[in-house]
């Protein structure tokens, strides 16, 4: 099996129609780019909700902070990176950087995750297929 880098990098479209009227994107569409990108790379290294939701577990988003220096304008293309950043008995924090094609950084979030068992309706005790 292939060991995939610390580090996901996925590629997102300033949609016109999520752009406000200086064709900024809108903040809320770049907190579900940034969703998004956390749950493709949890998926992708196989702590996911397609596997949680298997053994009655799932995400909960406890916090998101993002800064941004500059906002992706309309049509333009662009990467978020995220990667975990440390995970705790119930608890993971999760990192993001918003770059453009060019590399140029707009700006940062930090997010902090609960993982709930469905079954019990609780946190779950530990993490044990999360790895940093």
């Amino acid at each position: 099996m292939e060991k995939l880098s610390k580090i996901g990098r996925y590629e997102f479209l300033a949609e016109p129609f999520h752009c406000d009227f200086s064709n900024q994107l809108f903040m809320g569409h770049l907190g579900n780019h940034m969703l998004n990108a956390a749950d493709f790379h949890s998926n992708d290294r196989g702590y996911g909700m397609n596997y949680l939701n298997t053994v009655n577990k799932t995400w909960v988003l406890s916090r998101l902070a993002i800064e941004m220096e500059e906002m992706p304008k309309a049509y333009d293309k662009f990467f978020v990176e995220t990667w975990v950043d440390s995970a705790l008995k119930s608890f993971t924090s999760r990192n993001f950087k918003v770059v453009s094609e060019s590399g140029h950084v707009y700006g940062y979030g930090k997010s902090v995750w609960a993982m709930i068992d469905l079954t019990h309706v609780s946190l779950s005790i530990s993490l044990p297929f999360v790895t940093v």
